[in-house]
Order: C-alpha cells, then sequence, then structure tokens
C-alpha cells in the first residue's frame, strides 16, 4: 500500500482579534482553523490518491499534527473531505514551538509511518516561519521541492513540479519518489467537505501519541500587541504648499531630516 502523508496544523484565524492576558494570548477569544497552505496540501493528497487508485492502487492519506488535544479539530476537518486517518501528537505543554523541535517531532512519527510521499502547507500563517517542512525532509533525508504551484504525477515512482520563484518565473522539476513537498497557493483549492463526509469524519482513526523528546531551538518569554499608533495629522492646501509644510513637519517636530 503506497502512504501519503500530510502535516495539518491548527492556527487562529487570521480575522480573529488577539488579546493578550497575563503575558499569553488569550486563546479563549481566538477561532481556530486549519492552516490555509495545509488546505493545500490536503487537498493534493487526497487529489493524488484518486489517481493513484484509479490506476489499480491501494493508497492511504494520513493526517499529522501537533499541538493540544483540541488540535484533533483540524484532523477532523480533514478527515471530513477525505484524509483517511490520523495522528496527533500531543502537546499540551507547548514543549515544540519552534521549526527544530517541530520537525524534530514531526519526523518521529513520518519515519515510523514511511510515508511514499509527503506534502505540507509552504508556511504556517501563524509562525511564518517557512521551515517545517524543508526541515523534515532533512530529518528524513528526503528529496524535496517548496512552493509548489503545479503538480503533474508521472508515475508512483516520479512527479513534475513547478515552483514559483521571483520576478514571475517559474522552476520545473522532475523529483523521484518519496519525497516532501511544501505546497503553494494557486496549486489547487480544497474541496467543500460533503454531510456523508462530515459523519464519516467521526467514525475514522484518530491516534494520539505522546510527543517525542525534542530539542527546542527558541522558547517564547512573553507577547505583547504592538503599540498603538498616533493621531494622523492631515495636511491641507494645494501640492506644493502640502509638500514645504511636511518637509517642515518632518524638520522641526519629527525630527527625522
Amino acid at each position: 500500500m503506497l502512504k501519503i502523508g500530510v502535516l495539518v496544523k491548527q492556527v487562529p484565524d487570521t480575522g480573529s482579534k488577539i488579546e493578550i492576558k497575563d503575558g499569553k494570548v488569550d486563546e479563549a477569544a481566538l477561532k481556530f482553523i486549519i492552516n490555509p497552505y495545509d488546505e493545500f496540501a490536503i487537498e493534493e493528497a487526497i487529489k493524488t490518491k484518486e489517481k493513484w487508485v484509479q490506476q489499480g492502487q491501494q493508497v492511504e492519506v494520513v493526517g499529522v499534527t501537533l499541538g493540544p488535544k483540541t488540535a484533533a479539530k483540524a484532523l477532523r476537518d480533514a478527515f471530513a473531505v477525505g484524509v483517511d486517518r490520523g495522528v496527533l501528537i500531543v502537546d499540551e505543554e507547548r514543549k515544540a514551538q519552534d521549526a527544530r523541535s517541530v520537525s524534530q517531532a514531526l519526523a518521529a512519527i513520518c519515519q515510523e509511518e514511511g510515508f511514499h510521499l509527503i506534502f505540507a502547507g509552504k508556511q504556517a500563517v501563524d509562525s511564518d516561519m517557512h521551515a517545517v517542512g524543508v526541515m523534515l525532509a532533512e530529518r528524513l533525508n528526503m528529496p524535496h521541492i517548496s512552493v509548489v504551484s503545479k503538480l503533474e504525477l508521472e508515475s508512483v515512482d516520479s512527479i513534475k513540479v513547478e515552483r514559483d520563484v521571483d520576478g514571475g518565473m517559474k522552476d520545473i522539476y522532475r523529483i523521484g519518489l518519496p519525497c516532501l513537498i511544501t505546497a503553494n497557493k494557486g496549486l489547487n483549492k480544497m474541496r467543500l467537505a460533503s454531510l456523508p463526509g462530515i459523519r464519516a469524519a467521526a467514525k475514522k482513526e484518530l491516534k494520539e501519541v505522546a510527543l517525542p523528546e525534542v530539542k527546542s531551538g527558541l522558547k517564547p518569554e512573553s507577547w505583547a500587541l504592538p503599540s498603538e499608533r498616533g493621531k494622523v495629522r492631515m495636511i491641507e492646501g494645494q501640492p506644493s504648499d502640502q509638500a514645504r509644510e511636511l518637509i517642515r513637519l518632518l524638520r522641526e517636530e519629527a525630527k527625522v531630516i
């Protein structure tokens, strides 16, 4: 059987209002969702399974996430659109918070599962590090390509991908499997969960495992919101008069020129 792994992270909705309480982010005030870039990874994993099944292969898609037990909801949401089962690495104390420790914990599970192909979002919208996927691949000694915007299955042993680079250009690669791919916006759009899919999600296997021993590279000591901006001053008049007044204010009041 071919196994496709997909990394799923539960993150705060970017529309949520961040509130700080006792030097920590007040999670009670947050709405949590699947990391948007991981949605692209989930959809591509399911599409890949569907294509391989059509070719007569037996395929299983396994979601892997790390976090407190409440992060199980992200896996259940992934089950509802087609992920077959999931593994939750339970970390109630948030011992793994940086890319080094997270990738180390994920590597232990991925090695045990023996994935033929791993999908991940290119980055998480909360930490925004863009590092866990590639660090995991290095730990697994697995070839990887990041920021993938197009993927074409050539066989169960080879895929062809496009990745975005600066200046609107694209790199095109052919890569052998097993490998790890990080998904960029534009690769696809995750399908909506159907009612039967939602019902089936509750019955799918979700295995909880303890956090392996990890070495953290950093740990936040406290959180704080940015200071409020000062009042805005509008400068009236003709453009030439506005320019002169702006220069005067920058020189005499702001003292930056």
